[in-house]
């Protein structure tokens, strides 16, 4: 992290999964936590990428790979069940991506909700196979095939300053556009699996009802992989007015809203409030 370490941050969790945890920490600290994992060829090197987290520069020579989740496409199955621990999360290796670590990252990266950091000038060749499982023992096992080492961490980013980056903060409307796009798009295959992983410990009629969910909401986000960026806005923007969507989206506000101190909420709530009025910024139902 890179919050001030003299920030106090009280959460208060009693046996309840990772997870959970997470999100309570998350709210505390008014962040937008990350499960990661480091890959470089020795220790030396995974010392200096741990020394650039949480946010490598541009000029930093690492590569990042990351694929958030398209929540807008969610809807029909936000009853999934959610990973107690993100350390839980399955990967299983594509028979069909090229043997070398950047395109086993990829596969990962598209796979599973984590972001995976390496040099941009390290990309061995991967000759030994690589575990299926868990990521607490599949990305090791990436690692050690790739003659490097590596370590699973939790990234936990403070709030950038207006002027941090040295540029003019967007509008409401243009920064919506950046945060609703998370960068690359997620593929319909990988967006399929991620929700299919999830589903895999239920049975019966919940079963079905879910695959039915799964499968309408892969053929929706096919449909809307397939528009032009100009499309892509205009559906989005349509998505965005649905009262159901805005009503889980006030939830989850709510929610995070429960977990931060009283001064903590009074000021997210005027932020909230402002930035809902002036624009009609869309990222509160995410």
């Amino acid at each position: 992290t890179d919050i001030d370490l003299n920030t106090p941050i009280t959460i208060q969790v009693r046996r309840v999964p990772v997870a959970e945890a997470l999100e309570a920490l998350q709210a505390a600290a008014e962040s937008r936590g990350r499960l990661a994992f480091l890959i470089a060829p020795n220790q030396a090197g995974l010392q200096n990428l741990i020394s650039l987290m949480p946010r490598p520069s541009n000029q930093s020579g690492i590569k990042s790979l990351e694929y958030r989740m398209p929540f807008l496409f969610v809807p029909g199955t936000e009853e999934l069940p959610q990973w107690r621990d993100p350390r839980d999360q399955v990967w299983t290796p594509s028979d069909l991506a090229k043997k070398d670590l950047r395109n086993l990252a990829e596969d990962v990266a598209q796979k599973t909700d984590i972001r995976i950091f390496f040099s941009e000038s390290w990309d061995p060749s991967v000759l030994k196979s690589v575990s299926s499982g868990p990521l607490r023992s599949s990305l090791p096992s990436l690692a050690k095939a790739s003659g490097g080492t590596g370590e699973l961490v939790y990234l936990l980013p403070g709030q950038r300053s207006q002027n941090d980056s040295g540029e003019r903060t967007p509008p409401n409307t243009e920064r919506w556009r950046q945060n609703g796009s998370e960068g690359t798009p997620l593929s319909a295959d990988a967006f399929a699996e991620r929700l299919k992983n999830r589903s895999s410990g239920l049975s019966g009629d919940q079963a079905k009802e879910m695959q039915a969910s799964i499968e309408e909401s892969v053929k929706n986000y096919r449909s809307w992989l397939d528009l032009t960026p100009e499309e892509r806005e205009k559906k989005m923007q349509e998505m965005m007015q649905d009262p159901n969507r805005q009503q889980r989206g006030s939830d989850r506000f709510s929610r995070a809203m429960r977990m931060m101190s009283p001064s903590q909420r009074a000021s997210r709530y005027s932020r909230y409030n402002s930035q809902k009025g002036a624009a009609k910024d869309p990222g509160h139902t995410r």
